[in-house]
C-alpha cells in the first residue's frame, strides 16, 4: 500500500515537471520567431490548451475513473462562490493591485492606462492556463499528496520558473519577485477552499496591472493577438462543456 501511494506521488511530480519543461519550450518558441500562426501554434495551442488543459484533465480522468461521477472540474476547483471565498478575493486584490499602483500614483508616476484594452483578452487566456494548471492541477494534487506547504511552494515556484520562456522575464528579480506572486496566488487559493475561481480573480487584475507597468517586457499585442486568442477561448469553453456533460452522464 505504502509503495503504491509512494509511485502515485512520484507520477506526480514526474507529470509536473513534465509539463513544466514542455511550457517553457513552447513559450521559447513562440517568441523566437512570432509570427501569428506560428505564435498561435506553439502558445495558444501547445502550451495553453495541450499542456495546461488537456494533459490535466486526462490525468485527472484517469485518476478518478469511471466509478466517481462529477468530480474531475469539481477537483480543480470550479465551486460556487460564498463569503469566506468574496471576502479572499477581495483582500487580495486590494493588497496585489493597490500595492502596485498606489505608490507610483503617490509621486505623481504616468500610468500607461491606454495599453489595457489590447491586452485584455490575451490575459484572461493566459490568466486562466495558469490558474488551471498550478493551481487547480498541480497545487490541489500535491496537497492531497504531500501537504498544503509543499503544495503552495511548488505551485510558486512553477508559476515562476514557466516565466523563462518569456524573453522579458529572465532575470534573477523578475524569478523571485514571481516565487512570490505565485505563493500569493497559491495561497489565495488555499485559503478560499481550492476554489479556482478565486485565484482567478486574483490573478487577472494583478496582470493587467503589470502589463500595464511593465509592458516592455511582455510579448507584444497586436489585434492578430485578440483574434487567436478569442478562438482559444472559444475552445476552451467548448472543452470544459464537453467534460462536464460527459461527467453529468455518467451520474
Amino acid at each position: 500500500m505504502k509503495e503504491t501511494a509512494n509511485r502515485g506521488k512520484g507520477k506526480t511530480l514526474l507529470i509536473s515537471a513534465g509539463i513544466e519543461i514542455m511550457l517553457i519550450i513552447c513559450i521559447m518558441a513562440a517568441n523566437l520567431n512570432p509570427m501569428p500562426i506560428l505564435y498561435f501554434i506553439f502558445y495558444n495551442l501547445l502550451y495553453g490548451l495541450v499542456f495546461s488543459l488537456l494533459i490535466p484533465l486526462y490525468c485527472l480522468y484517469k485518476e478518478n475513473g469511471a466509478s466517481v461521477s462529477g468530480r474531475v472540474l469539481a477537483e480543480v476547483g470550479f465551486k460556487k462562490l460564498g463569503i469566506r471565498q468574496w471576502g479572499v478575493l477581495a483582500a487580495f486584490v486590494v493588497f496585489s493591485v493597490g500595492g502596485q499602483l498606489i505608490p507610483k500614483m503617490a509621486v505623481g508616476e504616468q500610468i500607461q492606462w491606454h495599453l489595457l484594452p489590447m491586452g485584455i483578452v490575451p490575459l484572461i487566456m493566459t490568466t486562466f492556463f495558469e490558474e488551471f494548471l498550478f493551481r487547480g492541477f498541480v497545487q490541489s494534487q500535491i496537497d492531497r499528496q504531500f501537504g498544503w506547504v509543499p503544495a503552495i511552494l511548488v505551485s510558486g515556484a512553477m508559476f515562476s520558473l514557466y516565466h523563462l520562456g518569456y524573453p522579458g522575464f529572465r532575470t534573477w528579480e523578475d524569478i523571485l519577485l514571481l516565487f512570490a506572486v505565485g505563493v500569493g496566488f497559491a495561497a489565495a487559493y488555499k485559503i478560499s477552499g481550492n476554489n479556482l475561481i478565486v485565484s482567478f480573480f486574483v490573478n487577472l487584475p494583478n496582470a493587467f496591472v503589470t502589463y500595464i507597468l511593465k509592458y516592455e517586457q511582455f510579448p507584444v499585442m497586436r489585434a492578430s493577438s485578440t483574434i487567436a486568442t478569442a478562438v482559444t477561448l472559444v475552445l476552451i469553453g467548448l472543452i470544459l462543456l464537453l467534460y462536464r456533460n460527459a461527467d453529468q452522464r455518467r451520474q
